[in-house]
C-alpha cells in the first residue's frame, strides 16, 4: 500500500486532510492506482463539499453487474448499481463522508494498463461518444475473478444532454428485451441511443403477443405478404 507524503497547508480541517487520514484503510493493490486516487483526494481543500476526488470502490459494493456494449477504447463495458453512492460532503455529526444517490446506476470500463492512468487519461475517457456515457468519474474498482481494474463512472446523465434523457432510459432497458437477432437488436438500440428528447422517433422491439386480430391484407413486391393488426400498447411518445 502506498501512503502519499503530501502535507496540506490549510489552517482549517479541510477534506484533503480527512482523505489522507483514511489512506491507511484502503488499497487497490496497485501503487500507481493508489497514488492516482490519493492525488485527486489531496486536491480537495473545501471544508464541506467534495467535487473531483476519486475513491477506491470495493467490488462487493457493486451489484447487478451486466454487460451492455463494446467500446473501441476499453473493450467490454458493463453497467451496475453502486450501493453506497458517491461522496458529497463531510458529515460532521457522523464524522464520515455524506453520500448521495445510493444504489445509483454506474458504468464500468476495464483499464487494460493501470500504469498509464493520469488525469489526462481520465479527461479523455470522460467524454461523450457513440453510446450515452458519463462525464463524471467516481473511482476505480477491481473484479476479484478477472483481476481487471475498472473505472466507475456516472450513468445518470447523458454525455450529450447532461441530463437523464430518453437515450439513457432506453439504454437501461436493453437487458430486458431481445429480438433474438444481434443485428436487429443493434439496429433498434442505435436508433434509441440517438433519441435524446423525442421518444416517438425511436424504434422498439414489439412482442408478437402484444398484437391481436392479425389478418392478411395484400401482397407487396418488396416484402411479400402484408398483414394488418391491432397493437395493444400503442407507440411510445
Amino acid at each position: 500500500m502506498l501512503i502519499n507524503s503530501y502535507n496540506c497547508d490549510c489552517d482549517y480541517e479541510c477534506n484533503a486532510k480527512r482523505f489522507k487520514r483514511n489512506f491507511k484503510n484502503w488499497t487497490s493493490g496497485n501503487n500507481n492506482i493508489d497514488k492516482f486516487i490519493q492525488d485527486t483526494q489531496l486536491l480537495e481543500h473545501n471544508y464541506y463539499e467534495v467535487h473531483n476526488a476519486l475513491e477506491w470502490i470495493p467490488y462487493d459494493k457493486l451489484y447487478d453487474i451486466k454487460y451492455i456494449t463494446e467500446d473501441n477504447k476499453f473493450g467490454k463495458v458493463y453497467r451496475a448499481n453502486w450501493i453506497d453512492g458517491c461522496i458529497d460532503i463531510w458529515d460532521h455529526e457522523n464524522k464520515n463522508w455524506g453520500r448521495e444517490d445510493q444504489n445509483m446506476f454506474v458504468i464500468l470500463k476495464i483499464l487494460n494498463n493501470p500504469s498509464s492512468i493520469t488525469l489526462e487519461f481520465i479527461n479523455k475517457i470522460a467524454v461523450p461518444h457513440e453510446i450515452a456515457v458519463p462525464h463524471k468519474v467516481f473511482g476505480i474498482t477491481q473484479d476479484p475473478e478477472t483481476k481487471n481494474y475498472m473505472m466507475v463512472s456516472n450513468i445518470n446523465k447523458c454525455g450529450i444532454c447532461y441530463a437523464t434523457c430518453n437515450s439513457m432510459c432506453f439504454q437501461r432497458n436493453f437487458e430486458n428485451w431481445t429480438s433474438g437477432n444481434n443485428d436487429i437488436d443493434k439496429f433498434i438500440q442505435d436508433i434509441q441511443l440517438l433519441d435524446h428528447d423525442n421518444a416517438n422517433e425511436a424504434l422498439e422491439w414489439i412482442s408478437y403477443d402484444r398484437l391481436y386480430n392479425v389478418k392478411y391484407i395484400a401482397e407487396d413486391n418488396k416484402f411479400g405478404k402484408v398483414y394488418r393488426a391491432n397493437w395493444i400498447d400503442g407507440y411510445i411518445y
